[in-house]
């Protein structure tokens, strides 16, 4: 955890007005965006079973994370050990690893890329973005990153092909979905 602490230390000498607004902004999407792409693309044909894909994905995705590991895990965040660093966002009260920012980001993007690849490489790209923000913001360690990225990987891939499987199987689902 040394080098963690080190790695999240040296993060705070980047911080600037710009840097800070920029990541306080790209840390909420990490949440909200990802549930609200999922039911836009619900509303057109051609991106329906997109859309099914990321939000199954992140129900699966949430289930194995926040429901299941974090509580078991139980590890506590940076901020909460070292509360010397003065937060830009509101201080989060559940567990660190693995990081749901970073899991969701990634579920999400796999998914996308899944049914469409262009736009997954940008949703790869934003799902970066949002995971680098929580050590920016000192509320995760790399290593919840890694794993949250990790398991949100695995699940988009698994539960995109599962749906689309699922779609393939039922003529009935294909009428309405594709």
């Amino acid at each position: 955890m040394t080098w963690e602490f080190s790695f999240l230390d040296a993060l705070q000498n980047l911080h600037t007005p710009l840097l800070d607004s920029f990541f306080t902004t790209i840390t909420w999407f990490g949440r909200d965006f990802w549930i609200m792409l999922g039911i836009f693309l619900l509303f057109f044909r051609k991106t329906r079973v997109c859309g099914i894909c990321v939000l199954f994905s992140l129900i699966v995705g949430a289930l194995i994370t926040n429901v299941t590991i974090k509580p078991l895990m139980g590890r506590e965040r940076p901020c909460w050990i070292n509360d010397a660093v003065q937060l830009l966002v509101s201080n989060p009260r559940d567990y660190s690893f693995p990081s749901g920012h970073s899991q969701a980001s990634f579920v999400s993007a796999m998914a996308v890329f899944q049914n469409h690849k262009k736009w997954g490489i940008a949703a790869f790209i934003f799902a970066a973005l949002i995971s680098f923000s929580r050590l920016y913001l000192y509320v995760h360690f790399p290593t919840d990153v890694a794993a949250g990225i990790l398991i949100g990987l695995v699940v988009g891939y698994f539960t995109s092909r599962f749906v689309k499987g699922w779609i393939q199987k039922h003529p009935a689902a294909q009428r309405y979905l594709m």
